[in-house]
């Protein structure tokens, strides 16, 4: 009879070196990309293949993190909201930052483009479009 544990203890020990080895190739890929595309005005298919590729490694990794943190946030904010007596703005300074932000990290966060945002910024707070006439 096999020690249970002695394989449930191999299988973890797989997936954290799994985890690992995708973050160390999630940062390496994604940096080369980058760099080239700082000396170079125009992307080639090859450059953008790689912001995709990396940007698909960093959100395996970034995803779970920052959908931990919402779901922590929320239960944190009702909390909140029950200790305080019902103080709805009290209890949205705690659950906007950690529900709203970055989920998925594009080719353009990568780029510099769009900021990612783990800490999220409440839709109504931001700055109104102001155009010049």
């Amino acid at each position: 009879m096999k020690d249970k544990t002695g394989v449930l203890g191999q299988m973890m020990k797989r997936a954290i070196s799994l985890v690992l080895c995708v973050a160390f190739i999630g940062v390496t890929a994604v940096g080369m990309p980058t760099v080239s595309m700082a000396a170079d005005e125009e992307t080639s298919q090859g450059n953008e293949a790689m912001l995709g590729f990396g940007s698909g490694l960093l959100t395996l990794v970034y995803l779970p993190l920052k959908t931990a943190y919402a779901i922590v946030g929320t239960v944190v904010s009702g909390l909140t909201y029950a200790v305080t007596g019902g103080d709805l703005d009290t209890a949205k300074t705690v659950f906007e930052p950690s529900v709203y932000g970055t989920y998925v990290i594009t080719p353009d966060n990568l780029k510099g483009n769009e900021p990612v945002r783990f800490f999220g910024v409440s839709p109504y707070e931001e700055e109104p479009l102001v155009i010049d006439k």
